[in-house]
């Protein structure tokens, strides 16, 4: 098992235009991202307080209530970049998010249908909001990188992701593990 690394790693261009995709200006209250790398995965969390969050979905026309629904939640972006030739398989339901041992549901793509059924979101922001969401599972081949955006229920003390990703060309190579402790919601800045 893998520990996560503080320090910011050099990342490819793609990975980079990845976390670009929410880019604000940096403030000193604003969360830092998470990054572990070896030499075969490097991995960031970069995490998005409000703010951040309304104004990526305002500036994009979403109306009040879907960005009400965002922030109730624990959102950030995963950029994942294989630097090996094994085939590394990303798969949302193999990520576990735990706080004092109790397992955090993800809250994934029907949760999010359901949201917008019920306030009624057009179907062009929900196709949107669909784009900036990481792929529940997809491949990633030598020099590939996956980036987009999670969510949990919003958490009021530090939570443990732990992502597992299978390898190998019929996932049946090593388990690569990747564990990023004391991870917490960003609220409002203040």
């Amino acid at each position: 098992m893998h520990r996560h690394s503080y320090s910011l790693n050099n990342f490819t261009a793609v990975a980079l235009l990845a976390a670009a995709a929410f880019a604000q200006p940096v403030s000193a209250a604003e969360p830092q991202p998470l990054s572990y790398e070896d030499d075969k995965v490097a991995m960031r969390l970069v995490l998005r307080n409000q703010e951040q969050l309304a104004g990526f979905y305002l500036g994009r026309e979403f109306g009040a209530a879907a960005v009400d629904k965002i922030l109730e939640t624990c959102f950030f972006a995963a950029i994942i970049y294989n630097k090996n030739y094994d085939v590394l398989w990303l798969d949302l339901d193999h990520w576990q998010f735990q706080r004092d041992k109790v397992t955090i549901p993800r809250l994934k793509r029907d949760y999010w249908k359901e949201q917008w059924r019920e306030i009624g979101l057009p179907q062009r922001h929900q196709s949107t909001f669909g784009w900036t969401l990481l792929p529940e599972t997809r491949d990633l081949r030598r020099d590939e990188s996956a980036g987009g955006n999670v969510a949990i229920p919003m958490q009021p003390e530090p939570f443990t992701l732990t992502a597992r990703f299978h390898t190998g060309p019929n996932r049946q190579g090593p388990v690569k593990t990747i564990v990023f402790e004391d991870v917490t919601c960003p609220r409002d800045v203040q």
